[in-house]
């Protein structure tokens, strides 16, 4: 088992190495001001550290997207028990539900700034908007993937509804529901760069908004990279944890 991931290990770094190098050899025959080399944006990477930019942009970065992450999560997560327990609103609600996922929500950013002006709470609200109508799908699905044998048992054993949601469905969703909250946590830091390039002062999309404008595509692409080394850790992270949390889970996967 280590060996093979071990192997697997290996073979990631050895694909990364290759892209490194096609994107140095691409980056040498191209103005930086288009596409910097590798060099160029580690030494950008390494001057935004120092002066305090990286670590504050990611400060509130990291901020924005969790607070946005953990209340539209448990929003989702409400509303999909409040929608299965009753029969007739999952019925009539259901198909409205599945929807959410196609509603284009950067159409609603300029009614946000309309309605929450152009502080923070927009651009929570944006975060939470973008992230909710992704999770209540998910949530709802995973609550409608429970086995029914399981629901029968609990009844069976002389469990009331509410016993049953709680003690059968929800333990046999919730696994189901922490990966995509997970999803969730790497589509917030997707949407990060649209909502920090109005009116903000810090965060990793404000500097690629403000590097942009004043043609340092270096710090555009050691933004770029930098979202996607903290999704990667959230991830794995994350994993991590679901691991611990949902041992059963796993087992039952390596059967």
């Amino acid at each position: 088992m280590r060996g093979g991931k071990m192997k697997c290990f290996i073979r990631r770094i050895f694909v990364a190495a290759i892209i490194i190098v096609i994107w140095f050899v691409i980056a040498e025959g191209v103005n930086p001001l288009f596409i910097p080399g590798p060099d160029l944006v580690l030494r950008g990477i390494i001057s935004l550290f120092d002066s305090g930019q990286l670590s504050a942009g990611i400060i509130f970065s990291f901020k924005r997207v969790t607070m946005a992450s953990i209340f539209s999560g448990g929003l989702a997560l409400v509303f999909g028990l409040f929608i299965y327990s009753i029969k007739y609103i999952r019925e009539l609600l259901y198909p409205i539900v599945k929807t959410m996922r196609y509603i284009p929500v950067t159409a609603f950013y300029p009614l946000l700034i309309m309605w929450c002006g152009i502080g923070e709470i927009m651009k929570i609200t944006f975060l939470i908007l973008v992230t909710f109508v992704s999770m209540m799908p998910a949530v709802v699905l995973a609550l409608n993937n429970v086995n029914p044998d399981l629901v029968d048992t609990g009844k069976t054993l002389g469990m009331n509804r509410i016993q049953v949601i709680l003690m059968v469905v929800l333990p046999d969703a919730m696994p189901s529901i922490f990966e995509n909250f997970v999803l969730l946590i790497s589509i917030g830091w997707t949407y990060v760069p649209f909502v920090e390039t109005i009116n903000a002062k810090y965060g990793l999309g404000y500097i690629i908004h403000q590097s942009s404008s004043r043609g340092r595509t270096d710090l555009v692409f050691a933004s770029i990279a930098m979202i996607m080394i903290i999704s990667v850790i959230c991830d794995k992270l994350a994993g991590f944890i679901g691991a611990k949390m949902f041992k059963w889970r796993y087992l039952k996967q390596d059967d």
